[in-house]
C-alpha cells in the first residue's frame, strides 16, 4: 500500500470511527515515518521523536496513540530498554 491509498482509507473511516485533531495529526506523523521506512510492518517510533514532531506532551501523544489504537488504525508493541 502507499501513502496515497494508506490516508484514502483513513480519512473515509473517520466518518464511522472519528478520533481527535491530535490523534489525526498524530497519525500523519507516523504514517510518513513508516512510508520513510520503506513500508516495514514493524517500525520502531520513540516517543521523543512523536512528541517533537508533533509538538504534543507525552500525556497528550500517549492519548493521542490510544485513540488510534482502540479505533484501530494502528497497532502498538511498548518496548522495554534493556539495562
Amino acid at each position: 500500500m502507499n501513502l496515497e491509498q494508506q490516508l484514502d482509507e483513513f480519512y473515509s473511516s473517520l466518518d464511522y470511527k472519528p478520533v481527535s485533531s491530535n490523534a489525526i495529526s498524530l497519525y500523519l506523523i507516523i504514517m510518513q515515518i513508516v512510508k520513510k521506512s520503506g513500508w516495514k510492518d514493524d517500525v520502531k517510533i520513540v516517543n521523543s521523536i512523536l512528541m517533537s514532531k508533533s509538538k504534543l506532551s507525552i500525556s497528550a501523544m500517549q492519548r493521542a496513540r490510544n485513540e488510534l489504537i482502540t479505533n484501530e488504525y494502528i497497532k502498538y508493541k511498548k518496548r522495554y530498554e534493556s539495562k
